[in-house]
């Protein structure tokens, strides 16, 4: 046996490390371009993808109204920038416990549902909340929600503490940050203790509970800081675009296009999410781009039946495909070396 050879553990953390460079460089390549913009959306998209992760990946509940804390994020940083002057900062965090208060008050009676009801009462919840905003003038505290019109961000003034910048660099190396915040926090959750709770709970809630884990609990708490990571997404998406209205931020499309991403790219890991934003992101830019304007329709058409052939012959994820075909490569490689020897 060669004890040179590295390690698996240590060929993942070279690989990922050059990944990580790779990202910090991307900027000097691309510059303030579109290409630099569809990185963004790669980033923003593998980020959020990741928060909902903790809910369907680990815990094992289909959420499909995770834009409920997507909006619930971006209006209130909104809100609070462009009414009382808040800094965004202190807006994201503000929009986080919203969304971590929502989400328990969501999740309590929500989670005591199974299989497809909880999926569509998460639903239902996004769509109310949708056509609230959509046809209120004020909200809470008198503050202005404009309804269908949505809310513009002022142009101030190029500045980190306003999160207002002139081109897409800092806003690219800020979206990088926030999905390495939250791949730490997955990593954390699989494996801590609470990881192995929860996924004690997604294979047996009943059985789980008869040794003592207390289901509800557990759940709460991934559902809260699943909530709260979507809300600094929101927040974020509120920032970059200098603009939030309700048919976008609290429609159904993003929440089945975040939840998508990681079924494709693989839930319950932590680089499935990731990998399915590199896959589906730019694929779905490249079709609109394309076949949107002669076509309307056809690049959706496409996109569509890509995704059903990954879950057809994919169904653990584009992710741990890579990963089985590693693992044979790894072992035929083993076996070659083996016969080589022997002869």
């Amino acid at each position: 046996m060669n004890n040179n050879r590295p390690s698996r553990n240590q060929l993942k953390f070279a690989f990922l490390a050059v990944c990580f460079l790779l990202l910090l460089a991307l900027p000097l390549y691309f510059g303030d371009t579109y290409n630099l913009g569809i990185c963004i959306l790669v980033l923003y998209y593998a980020f959020m993808a990741s928060a909902w992760n903790i809910v369907c990946g680990f815990l094992g509940e289909l959420s499909l109204g995770h834009s409920v804390f997507v909006g619930l994020g971006g209006y209130t940083s909104t809100l609070l920038f462009v009414n009382l002057g808040w800094s965004p900062w202190l807006g994201m965090v503000a929009g986080a416990l919203v969304a971590g208060t929502t989400g328990i008050i969501i999740g309590y009676p929500c989670f005591r549902l199974r299989g497809p009801y909880f999926t569509l009462t998460t639903i239902a919840f996004a769509e109310l909340l949708r056509v609230y905003v959509e046809s209120a003038e004020v909200g809470p505290f008198g503050l202005p929600l404009k309804g269908a019109m949505g809310l513009l961000l002022p142009l101030r003034r190029q500045s980190l503490a306003l999160l207002e910048f002139h081109d897409k660099v800092p806003y690219y190396y800020l979206i990088l940050a926030f999905l390495i915040l939250g791949v730490l926090i997955t990593y954390f959750i699989k494996v801590h203790r609470l990881g192995y709770f929860l996924t004690a709970i997604r294979s047996d809630p009943d059985a789980a509970a008869s040794l003592g884990i207390n289901v509800t609990k557990y759940k709460l708490i991934a559902m809260v800081i699943s909530c709260s990571l979507i809300a600094l997404g929101g927040s974020f998406y509120a920032q970059y675009f200098r603009y939030i209205g309700p048919e976008r931020i609290f429609g159904i499309d993003i929440s089945v296009q975040i939840a998508l991403i990681a079924l494709v790219g693989g839930q319950g890991t932590i680089i499935g999410p990731i990998v399915g934003a590199f896959l589906l992101v730019p694929l779905g830019e490249f079709l609109a781009g394309k076949f949107g304007g002669n076509l309307p329709g056809l690049h959706l058409f496409i996109y569509g039946i890509v995704m059903m052939l990954v879950v057809l012959y994919l169904p653990k994820g584009v992710y741990r495909f890579l990963l089985d075909l590693a693992a044979k490569a790894e072992r035929a490689w083993a076996g070659s070396r083996v016969a080589l020897k022997e002869n």
